[in-house]
């Protein structure tokens, strides 16, 4: 079994200082990381979410529609 499940969000850079603490507020849920920084207006975060909060990833994803803009995306595990 795997330790963490990768998920990849495209986001505007500007908007990363919300983000990571939203996600960071619950404990244990996920580690977020910049894998391949890059210039630009958007940059790929990857978050390894633990199995057992997947489920709430997901409702805290659905949460964000409307207040803050991302895109999932596929990306090197």
């Amino acid at each position: 079994m795997k330790d963490t499940i990768n998920f990849f969000l495209r986001v505007r850079k500007e908007d990363i200082y919300l983000l990571c603490p939203y996600f960071e507020s619950f404990e244990g849920l996920a580690a977020i990381r910049t894998p391949k920084p890059a210039p630009g207006e958007f940059a790929i975060l990857k978050l390894m979410v633990a199995p057992d909060f997947q489920a709430a990833y997901e409702k805290l994803l659905v949460g964000l529609k409307g207040k803050i803009w991302y895109e999932r995306v596929a990306g090197e595990n």
